[in-house]
């Protein structure tokens, strides 16, 4: 039988910079009140799942948001740089508004930032695999384990490891009139590792929006 691990993957909760509207790859802020609410209420949806181990990302926002979760459990917390944001280079800290027709022509694009400094999507992945796979194979069958990250890079992990189509997911979040992230700040999706391949199992919150990308795909009876 293949081993399987499944991944409780919570994004930073809502900080400074997201409220502000500014780049904020390997560059932070502090949560805002929003923020520790969203951090908060991940910790009550994971109450009961029975944690074995759990990563975060070095930026203090995910670290914060971990610390919340995890707190009055036993837990072992493992901090890694390779689960950081990916890397906007000198766009980081930049104001959206200053020039939004040039990074949202990125980051609806290839997302590639390495000619400012950056990283494209496969270089941030590749090491966010790295950890993975380093749990993967630490864990037991069966094991449950937190990882604290953030959203940019798990949309692409999405992507590039678990074959989700983000136009069609953004398409279906656009055509509800709704202009946000598909992947929400705190508890923000659930996926299993099995035998070296990756499945997003859920994404959380956008009201059932990967529970309709499923049924338009011709996904919704596969596991």
């Amino acid at each position: 039988m293949n081993k399987k691990v499944y991944i409780h993957y919570v994004r930073h909760g809502r900080t400074l910079f997201n409220r502000l509207g500014r780049m904020q790859g390997w560059s932070d802020s502090p949560l805002e009140k929003e923020g520790i609410e969203d951090a908060m209420q991940a910790k009550e949806a994971l109450k009961d799942i029975p944690l074995k181990k759990a990563y975060t990302s070095t930026s203090e926002r995910c670290i914060d948001t971990a610390h919340i979760v995890l707190e009055g459990r036993d837990v072992t917390l493992v901090y890694t740089k390779k689960l950081k944001e990916i890397s906007w280079g000198e766009y980081e800290g930049f104001l959206i508004s200053d020039d939004p027709e040039e990074i949202n022509r990125r980051r609806l694009g290839d997302c590639d930032w390495r000619d400012v400094g950056g990283e494209n999507p496969q270089i941030a992945v590749s090491r966010a695999k790295e950890i993975l796979d380093r749990i993967y194979e630490e864990a037991d069958d069966g094991d449950h384990v937190l990882v604290v990250s953030h959203g940019a890079i798990l949309m692409h992990m999405m992507r590039l490891l678990m074959g989700i189509d983000l136009n069609k997911l953004f398409s279906i979040l656009h055509q509800r009139g709704k202009t946000g992230h598909v992947v929400i700040n705190g508890y923000a999706a659930d996926i299993l590792i099995e035998d070296g391949k990756y499945c997003l199992l859920d994404l959380k919150g956008n009201d059932g929006l990967y529970e309709e990308y499923k049924k338009e795909t011709g996904q919704e009876n596969e596991t």
